[in-house]
């Protein structure tokens, strides 16, 4: 289903970027096509990714935990030398 996505973004960009582009066409032109539509095609599989298989809500950090009172204590303690 994400294949299938990304190929139809693919198709589409490639379609959308040989129209808007005046003819006739180069090589250069076939070259900077595909590369954006590589690059909005991979745009698609990695936002999906993200919104759906990676679901953490501590996706780019991670919290740390408290520090207990003993602990908190035992640093207080140790600025204090």
């Amino acid at each position: 289903m994400l294949i299938c996505g990304a190929a139809i973004v693919f198709g589409a960009t490639v379609a959308i970027g040989l129209q808007v582009l005046p003819g006739p066409h180069t090589e250069t032109d076939f070259l900077v096509v595909g590369s954006a539509a590589t690059l909005l095609s991979l745009g698609v599989v990695f936002g999906v990714l993200i919104g759906t298989w990676v679901r953490s809500p501590e996706l780019f950090f991670k919290r740390r935990q408290a520090p207990t009172s003993e602990e908190q204590e035992k640093t207080d303690a140790e600025n204090l030398k």
